[in-house]
């Protein structure tokens, strides 16, 4: 019989609260002394709202965020705590930084001004949270900010802008707009890049008369698409907002564009000629939305269609 068998709890005398509330004492086993382990709750995008725990090591000011839920569910699988607790230490370890971040930066204005951008999400899917954030309406989204970590730190950092900073700062949303829309093209520069070309690279791991019939497949796609995100794939479908990136596009393609976002991270571009039925875009956005994208990074139902003769984007 195992050493640990012991310590096996029945998921059905385990609620979550129960689990949340052992979990913290059961890890402190496999840290240094005067570790510091919390639990919080994260708003995220979309009103979701995820409890996560925090692990601070003697000397460290940054954790890296270990999200409960998926940690329960193992657990009410089968999973023993210690199981869990090794688990969580191994994910903890393996995301870790090495050094503290020095986060004084963001306490002035004229430090941090250099690494605002901005980023699209949800308005009516966040009327809560924009209620705190300084913020711009575009069509059914928000335009919102926030400040890029160093990358040698940590890699697509940052932190979310509220009005309380501006307050801290004595600096109006307007001067907040100015700057990220300086620093956003050029902090995370854009990058629009066929479909076809980005699946052809994922063919390789397929046996030879599979990547033969997949390519035949794509050559014969009726409506071509085209990915617009930033160099980092990460926040990248505020890409419609830099200047004159839709106008270029669409000239190279000789076309209008009829716009679809695939997540907060990018949008999905369209030559309208080739748009029989637009309902059915955004049918497949919808559907999209429910079965493959994760609800903190879904960025609306709705299609948008850029005029080329009008440099406009508006709601379709």
């Amino acid at each position: 019989m195992s050493n640990h068998s012991s310590r096996r709890q029945s998921p059905a005398n385990l609620t979550y609260d129960l689990f949340k509330e052992q979990l913290p004492d059961n890890l402190k086993k496999l840290f240094p002394e005067d570790t510091q382990i919390l639990i919080d709750s994260f708003s995220h995008n979309n009103q979701l709202c995820l409890d996560g725990l925090i692990i601070l090591e003697p000397g460290s000011n940054i954790s890296p965020t270990v999200y409960l839920w998926p940690y329960y569910e193992l657990f009410l699988k089968g999973a023993a705590l210690w199981e869990i607790c090794q688990e969580i230490a191994a994910y903890y370890h393996k995301h870790r930084l090495t050094q503290s971040m020095d986060t004084s930066f963001f306490t002035c204005f004229e430090k941090a001004r250099t690494r605002i951008a901005y980023k699209l999400i949800h308005y009516g899917k966040n009327r809560e949270l924009l209620g705190t954030l300084p913020h711009f309406t575009y069509l059914d989204l928000a335009i919102v900010f926030y400040c890029l970590v160093d990358d040698d730190i940590q890699e697509n950092a940052s932190i979310l802008i509220y009005n309380s900073h501006l307050d801290y700062w004595g600096v109006s949303k307007d001067t907040l707009l100015l700057f990220a829309q300086q620093n956003t093209p050029q902090l995370l520069p854009w990058r629009c890049d066929s479909l076809t070309n980005l699946l052809l690279p994922m063919l390789d791991a397929l046996p030879k008369e599979a990547q033969l019939k997949t390519e035949k497949a794509l050559d014969r796609e009726a409506t071509p698409m085209h990915v617009l995100t930033n160099d980092k794939c990460y926040l990248g479908a505020c890409c419609i907002l830099y200047p004159d990136v839709l106008k270029e596009i669409s000239d190279r393609l000789n076309d209008n564009l009829f716009l679809l976002p695939s997540s907060i991270h990018e949008m999905l571009l369209v030559p309208a000629s080739f748009v029989k039925e637009p309902a059915a875009l955004r049918e497949t956005v919808h559907e999209v939305n429910l079965t493959e994208v994760a609800q903190d990074e879904i960025l609306s139902d709705s299609i948008y269609f850029y005029d080329r003769a009008a440099n406009e984007v508006t709601l379709f």
